[in-house]
């Protein structure tokens, strides 16, 4: 198993998830100090897991970190792309930067992680990519104009795939999670509070309070998730999006 930005938040969730399920788990990141860590912790409990550093906005980097996966492992069967960036600014205020890097890494990244992880999975008989989507990409935010902008074409990505790809025995779906407490989220919300001139812990309360749900996620309740879409039971699913989100669409 392969997995996009897995040394922090949700990626990190669901590698130790996995691992607990047996799967091999190798780690592509940024973080190359992060990763270790969990790529230590993992073999601390006798998992078979390891990193490579990646920036997945560098096409060449994502084809060099996949091989060295399969240099390990000798094959990937699941990939899951959880490596995101999230730039906040109001709508007027955004830059070139903003949307580029946005773009870059969510979109663009996200695109040739799949397509190189299909090519290997075509050879070996089929496989299980996972795009980590947002319910953002349904919803209007004056603050998260890229990156509810790139996640939308996320979703486009994972129904193309599933269509292109089916003919190999390769499913593609992606997971929508909810609100919940990771650092990218509360550097996010951080900044949202800071540019609208509002209370974080009120801004905070305040979102919590607007789902259906009336609590927030935890990284460990969507690796629940993501694992269901990897296994078995899901096999007759592709170019889905799983919504874990505690109604955030409806809100």
């Amino acid at each position: 198993m392969v997995i996009t930005g897995g040394g922090h938040g949700l990626g990190r969730a669901v590698a130790k998830r996995f691992a607990q399920e047996r799967f091999r788990i190798c780690i592509l990141d940024i973080d190359a100090v992060a990763a270790q860590e969990v790529v230590k912790e993992l073999h601390k409990q006798c998992y078979p897991a390891m990193f490579a550093q990646v920036d997945v906005a560098d096409v060449n980097s994502i084809q060099w970190a996949l091989e060295a996966c399969v240099q390990r492992f000798s094959r990937i069967d699941i990939l899951i792309c959880s490596a995101a960036v999230a730039p906040v600014a109001h709508y007027l205020e955004v830059t070139p930067e903003d949307w580029d890097r946005a773009f870059a890494v969510n979109v663009r990244g996200l695109f040739f992680c799949n397509q190189r992880a299909a090519r290997l999975m075509r050879k070996t008989g089929g496989g299980r990519i996972i795009n980590i989507t947002s319910p953002a990409s349904y919803m209007g935010h004056a603050y998260y104009a890229a990156y509810a902008a790139s996640k939308a074409a996320v979703d486009s990505i994972t129904r193309s795939g599933a269509v292109a790809l089916a003919e190999y025995n390769i499913r593609v779906n992606s997971l929508a999670p909810g609100r919940m407490d990771t650092k990218m989220q509360e550097a996010t919300e951080r900044k949202w509070a800071e540019l609208a001139g509002l209370n974080y812990e009120q801004l905070v309360e305040s979102r919590t309070q607007s789902l259906p749900l009336r609590r927030r996620t935890t990284p460990e309740e969507i690796a629940e998730a993501v694992l269901f879409l990897a296994v078995d039971a899901s096999d007759y699913m592709t170019g889905s999006r799983l919504n874990i989100s505690g109604g955030l669409e409806l809100s």
